[in-house]
């Protein structure tokens, strides 16, 4: 049976490293091309000895190549503001996408520049589906586009999208591995810097605030944090509702129920260790100390369920693969 060949441009930060591991055990798809603008010419082993039992190289990036190569699908994991120009050449030339950065989120590009820059594909943006597949199964398996959400929105939506309806004064309180930030050398993300430390940042204006609240449909605060771990999302997020804990926890537990990655809980409490590494997802709702208040804490891995796990689950349903092909991955654990 012949492969899917697949690509990733943008192949060298750490979102594509674990693509690069993702799509190497995957039984569906060939990874035939990795470019990288620093990387080009490099074996792949050369920058991850992790991945000594690959044969491949970094290569510059030509939409001539993508389709010489006769790509079904294309990771983007380029910096916001970069993707929009890929994914015009490459779904011109018949080619599926899948990009990482936030340039197709939203199918408003307004919404989109007043939070990061001006949109040069405006259009596109209403072509493109949100990749939450728990919530847009139905709309990517037929999309040629789609906007995967970061790690903070994914955290964050898999706890409020099942209670949107009947929620109110909601405050996300967010903390992040360091791995969030990037390969990117900067003072901030410094083991020094880090190290012991724990600081929030991003307070009442961070970028992935405006993506929430419109798949939420309403205002909150989101705060984000630094922790000093190197990978993983914690969110712990308040709300108030009229409905009782036993129905806003039916409400999680159907949404939920058939769903291969995120698992409700009711007896332990969500941990990171339980998600590094892994494409999956733990919830678990709390009364809170008042009356018609709650809690839920939900983790995922940010590079995984955050990023290039929930990219390749995006694949698999536009490929028409098996949802869970490549992405049935053990935790990190200890």
């Amino acid at each position: 049976m012949s492969k899917f060949k697949v690509g990733i441009v943008g192949a060298t930060g750490f979102t594509g490293h674990e693509l690069i591991k993702i799509l190497a055990g995957h039984g569906g798809v060939e990874l035939v091309y990795a470019t990288s603008t620093s990387s080009a010419g490099k074996k792949v082993s050369e920058l991850y000895p992790d991945l000594s039992y690959l044969d491949l190289s970094f290569e510059d990036y030509t939409v001539l190549e993508a389709k010489k190569r006769k790509l079904d699908c294309v990771f983007l994991a380029v910096p916001h503001g970069e993707s929009m120009q890929f994914a015009f050449d490459l779904l011109e030339a018949g080619i599926k996408v899948v990009d990482l950065s936030a340039d197709f989120r939203f199918s408003d590009y307004q919404t989109y520049e007043k939070t990061y820059k001006p949109h040069s594909q405006r259009d596109l943006c209403s072509q493109a589906v949100y990749g939450l597949p728990e919530f847009f199964r139905k709309d990517i398996v037929n999309a040629k586009l789609i906007g995967n959400p970061g790690c903070y929105v994914t955290a964050s939506l898999l706890a409020l999208l099942p209670l949107k309806e009947v929620v109110t004064d909601i405050i996300i309180d967010a903390k992040s591995g360091v791995s969030g930030a990037g390969r990117k050398a900067e003072e901030a993300y410094m083991y020094v810097n880090v190290a012991s430390n724990f600081k929030a940042y991003g307070i009442a204006k961070h970028r992935h605030q405006p993506e929430i609240e419109t798949y939420v449909g309403q205002k909150l605060e989101f705060t984000p944090h630094l922790l000093p771990v190197s990978r993983g999302i914690l969110a712990t997020v308040y709300f108030k509702s009229q409905k009782t804990y036993e129905e806003l926890n039916s409400l999680l537990q159907t949404t939920y129920k058939n769903e291969p990655f995120v698992t409700v809980l009711t007896k332990s409490d969500p941990e990171l260790r339980m998600i590094t590494g892994t494409n999956n997802a733990y919830l678990k709702l709390y009364k809170a100390s008042k009356e018609g208040q709650f809690i839920i804490v939900s983790v995922i891995d940010n590079l995984v369920k955050g990023a290039s796990g929930q990219a390749v689950q995006n694949m698999n349903l536009i490929l028409g693969l098996e949802e869970t092909a490549g992405l049935i991955l053990s935790p990190v654990y200890p």
